[in-house]
């Protein structure tokens, strides 16, 4: 593989938000997950992207954190039906990233047109975390044994010389079939997301370099089938 699909994003918010913690504040993670970027690529798309369709590579880093106050409603089950809960709403704090850059590498070319003319309006979190498409080129690259990977997203294993935030994230989501029945979740593991300042260089598997004046190293993730 000497070739690959750059697409280089920004906006003015992002909120890769800490998945499985859903009571207390919300708190973001140093980067995406891959489910979440699968998900900005199948908005540009018009459709739900499978995780067997693409291998992607990404770049993650945002100026700083702040949060914002908003309001939950609070919603229970009461044996039929969903209703409002009885305690009513409650605010909470959410933190959130400041002008965020993504850049996704993926080995699909022919998907080229669709970032171009993107059918949906990317997001990172949010609704309202919207990005921009500021330029999507065919860019050539080379394989390496390490690399410097801050703002990436690693599968954890007990041999990487990285520091970072450990989560456990489901790797990508199957829609099911029946409306409202909810996503599956598949391959679930432990990853390791890298702030973009650890400027440390690591040996790891599947590492590419692109071939420009300014090389940029990045891994790139084969999703399981």
């Amino acid at each position: 593989m000497d070739k690959l699909l750059e697409i280089q994003l920004s906006g003015w918010t992002a909120t890769p938000r800490l998945p499985f913690i859903l009571s207390g504040n919300a708190i973001c993670m140093h980067t995406p997950s891959y489910s979440l970027v699968l998900g900005i690529i199948g908005c540009c798309l018009g459709r739900v992207v499978h995780a067997g369709e693409v291998k992607l590579g990404f770049k993650y880093k945002y100026d700083t954190a702040a949060q914002d106050m908003e309001t939950r409603h609070r919603l229970e089950f009461d044996g039929k039906r969903i209703k409002k809960h009885s305690k009513g709403t409650d605010a909470y704090m959410r933190e959130f990233h400041t002008s965020p850059k993504l850049t996704v590498w993926i080995d699909r070319l022919d998907w080229k047109a669709y970032f171009d003319n993107p059918i949906g309006t990317p997001s990172l979190g949010r609704s309202q975390d919207i990005l921009k498409i500021d330029k999507v080129t065919i860019v050539r690259v080379s394989k390496i044994e390490k690399g410097n990977l801050g703002g990436s997203l690693l599968p954890f294993t007990t041999g990487v010389q990285a520091g970072g935030q450990l989560v456990q994230l489901a790797e990508a989501y199957l829609e099911n079939n029946e409306v409202g029945s909810g996503r599956t979740p598949l391959a679930s593991k432990v990853f390791i997301s890298i702030p973009h300042d650890n400027g440390a260089e690591i040996i790891f598997n599947n590492l590419y370099e692109t071939k420009e004046e300014i090389p940029v190293s990045f891994y790139l993730h084969e999703f399981v089938k």
